[in-house]
C-alpha cells in the first residue's frame, strides 16, 4: 500500500514553499518513488485539477464535488474503453472501483458505451456514493502523503479538502503543465496493466473523459437576459444560430458555469476557438456578470469578479493563446 493510505486526516505543511520545493512535490508523485497499485492518484488528481475553481472563500472542496468527477472520469474509461486501472494479477482480480462501476451497469441494466450524462440524476447520486465511500478510504490519504503533505489538507469524517494557500497559487499557475505531466504519467501506467487493442488514442481518452454538458440551458438564460447579439461582435444573432462560448476556455476550466458563458455568432465562436478573449472583453464580462441577479441564478452565488479576473491571470500564465477581435 502506498504510504499515507490509512490516514483519517492530514493537515498541510505550514510556511513558505519554494518553487522547487513544490515542483519536487510533483516530481516524487510521478517518480518510480510513488507506489501504484492502481490509477487512482492520477485520476484523484485529475478531480482535484478539474475542480480548482470550484472552491469556497476558504479554499475548501467537499468530497462530492471531488468524487463525482472522480466517478464519471472512470465510469468513460472503464465502461466506455474497457481500460483497466489496475495492476494484473494472478486470479485476474479487478480494483474496487472497476468492480461498484461494472456492478452497477449491471444492476441497472445498462448499456456498456452508455456515456455517464445520459445516466438519471439518482443512478449518478447512488453511484458516486459508492464510489466516494469506498475510494475515499485509501486515494485521499495516499495523495496527501506522496505529494509531501503540501497540497491539501484533508478530513475523511467531514469529507472535505482544504488547499495550501501557496500550493493552490502554484497549481493555478502551472495547471496545464501539471495536467500533462498527469496524463502522461498515468497512461505510462495503464500501458504495463492492459493489452494493446484497448490502448489507441489514450491520452485523447483521458482528456476527454469528462462531460461537456448540452448549453442550450445556458443559450436560453443569455437570451431572456440579455439582447440578442454577440457579445464580441455586436452582430444580431437569433436563438437557432448562435454559440454558447466559453470565454474562459472549457479546456482550462473543465466546467460550466453561467459567469463564464457569452452568446457569440458563428463566424467569432470559430475564430476565437480555444483561445482567450483580449481584456478589454475581461471588462466587459465583469461588468455583464454584474446584471445577473444572484437570486434569480443560484449558479452565480460562488461567483466574484476577482475570482474571474483571477482565473483570467491563471489562463494566460498558463499560455493560453490570446485572440483579438
Amino acid at each position: 500500500m502506498a504510504a499515507g493510505f490509512d490516514l483519517k486526516y492530514g493537515e498541510y505543511k505550514k510556511g513558505n514553499l519554494s518553487d522547487d520545493e513544490m515542483w519536487s512535490a510533483f516530481a516524487y508523485l510521478f517518480s518510480s518513488k510513488s507506489v501504484n497499485d492502481t490509477s487512482y492518484k492520477f485520476g484523484f488528481l485529475k478531480a482535484i485539477l478539474d475542480n480548482l475553481y470550484n472552491v469556497d472563500n476558504n479554499l475548501t472542496l467537499n468530497f462530492d464535488q471531488l468524487f463525482s468527477k472522480f466517478t464519471e472520469v472512470y465510469w468513460n474509461l472503464v465502461l466506455k474503453h474497457g481500460i483497466r486501472q489496475k495492476r494484473l494479477v494472478k486470479d485476474g482480480r479487478i480494483s474496487s472501483l472497476e468492480g461498484i462501476l461494472y456492478d452497477a451497469q449491471e444492476r441497472y441494466g445498462l448499456e456498456r458505451c452508455i456515456p455517464y450524462e445520459s445516466l438519471s440524476l439518482e443512478m449518478i447520486n447512488d453511484i458516486t456514493h459508492k464510489v466516494k465511500q469506498k475510494c475515499k478510504q485509501n486515494v485521499v490519504g495516499a495523495l496527501y502523503a506522496d505529494l509531501q503533505e503540501c497540497l491539501y489538507s484533508f478530513d475523511k469524517k467531514a469529507e472535505t479538502l482544504t488547499f495550501n494557500p501557496v500550493m493552490y497559487e502554484f497549481v493555478c499557475k502551472h495547471k496545464v503543465a501539471i495536467e500533462k505531466l498527469n496524463y502522461y504519467e498515468w497512461a505510462r501506467f495503464l500501458e504495463k496493466v492492459n493489452k494493446d487493442d484497448v490502448m489507441d488514442h489514450l491520452l485523447s481518452k483521458i482528456d476527454e473523459s469528462s462531460k461537456r454538458n448540452n448549453l442550450k440551458y445556458y443559450r436560453n438564460i443569455l437570451f431572456e437576459e440579455f439582447e440578442s447579439k454577440c457579445f464580441y461582435c455586436h452582430k444580431e444573432v437569433s436563438v437557432d444560430a448562435v454559440a454558447v462560448d466559453h470565454f474562459i476556455p472549457w479546456s482550462f476550466i473543465k466546467d460550466d458555469n453561467l459567469w463564464n458563458f457569452v452568446l457569440a455568432c458563428p463566424k467569432c465562436n470559430s475564430s476565437k476557438s480555444d483561445k482567450l478573449a483580449d481584456n478589454r472583453f475581461l471588462d466587459l464580462l465583469v461588468k455583464r456578470n454584474n446584471f445577473i441577479l444572484v437570486e434569480k441564478h443560484t449558479e452565480m452565488k460562488t461567483y466574484s469578479a476577482d475570482r474571474l479576473l483571477k482565473i483570467y491571470e491563471f489562463a494566460m500564465a498558463n499560455g493560453y493563446d490570446s485572440w483579438k477581435k
